[in-house]
């Protein structure tokens, strides 16, 4: 069963043999949202996360952790709640339109490797959108063909 919270919301759910979940902040354009679930709605190995309250989801995976009564910190926040079901040889992709990684932390909740995309500027035509999405699903693609990599060498 996935979990979705107040804070965030899997907009395609991971199934057991994902390789990359996209990770984006809901205040990223619609279009590039809908853009990005159309175009991975096929692809079993890719998962889509939109993070609708970035900061609140952080203050309570920290309040989790400074608990010490709690015996598995992680079951106990929404971020690990979100992220549990998903296979640790996973990728994360942070995408990102600001400098700063807000969502870069969300790789130390379960252990996940992560990838940061950095989003230019949008420019409000569709065509400089269309092209910001290649960025992220690019990444994805590369991301998924290791994971599948890695795993015929086991």
């Amino acid at each position: 069963m996935y979990t979705t919270s107040e804070f965030a919301v899997w907009i395609k759910q991971p199934l057991p043999n994902a390789g990359v979940v996209i990770i984006t902040h809901a205040a990223l354009p619609k279009y590039i949202i809908d853009k990005l679930h159309v175009a991975i709605d096929d692809w079993d190995q890719v998962a889509y996360l939109v993070v609708k309250q970035p900061s609140e989801l952080m203050l309570d995976f920290l309040r989790a952790g400074s608990d010490q009564s709690e015996s598995n910190p992680m079951t106990a926040c929404h971020a690990g709640k979100l992220l549990q079901s998903v296979s640790k040889n996973c990728f994360l992709i942070d995408v990102e339109v600001s400098l700063t990684p807000n969502l870069a932390w969300l790789g130390s909740v379960c252990g996940h490797k992560l990838r940061f995309v950095k989003l230019g500027p949008s420019e409000p035509s569709n065509a400089a959108m269309d092209q910001q999405v290649e960025k992220i699903l690019s990444m994805a693609r590369t991301l998924a063909k290791n994971v599948l990599e890695e795993s015929c060498m086991i």
